[in-house]
């Protein structure tokens, strides 16, 4: 499992820690974050802890930014069905909008925008009580389906949170 700021018991109902797939890796050691599924996609967050802080007692943009990059990775592998463990990072893009106190709950939302042969384009945004604090967008290098040697993370996730893909790409539950 993820390190302490995911299994916050004080998170929102229907979120799950994400499993383990590096154990001790920079995922668990930067303290990953919580899924869940609302209206078939795939919803990030995690609760600000003193380990997520700088000096000033807000969220690290570093912590930020490692979170989206992830988040939007899975986000899209969740919904897309790309049948891959893996989406490099080409190209990720961070608009800091709002402060982000120790405490607080932070929510993320994800969507592809475009999937071509070997690119998926995703955007999305981090809020805290609805208020907008990080935009995000990502370009991820598409791997041909099963050339991760990885597990099929977009399947795993959608194991753990019960839900499978419709016919024509949407969610079903």
């Amino acid at each position: 499992m993820t390190a302490d700021p995911a299994q916050d018991s004080s998170s929102p109902p229907g979120f799950v820690p994400l499993p383990d797939l590096a154990p001790g890796g920079f995922d668990a050691l930067s303290g990953g974050f919580l899924v869940g599924v609302e209206a078939g996609q795939l919803v990030g967050g995690f609760r600000v802890t003193p380990a997520c802080c700088n000096r000033a007692g807000l969220c690290h943009g570093g912590k930020l930014a490692s979170v989206c990059d992830t988040y939007l990775a899975m986000a899209a592998l969740f919904r897309e069905d790309l049948q891959t463990g893996f989406l490099p990072t080409i190209s990720l893009s961070l608009d800091f909008m709002a402060a982000v106190p120790r405490g607080v709950w932070v929510e993320l939302r994800a969507e592809t925008l475009r999937i071509t042969r070997s690119l998926v384009f995703v955007q999305g945004l981090a809020t805290v009580d609805g208020t907008p604090a990080v935009r995000a967008d990502a370009i991820y290098h598409r791997l041909p389906p099963g050339d991760a040697h990885e597990p099929d993370i977009g399947a795993l996730l959608r194991g753990l949170l019960g839900h499978t893909v419709a016919p024509r790409g949407g969610m079903a539950p």
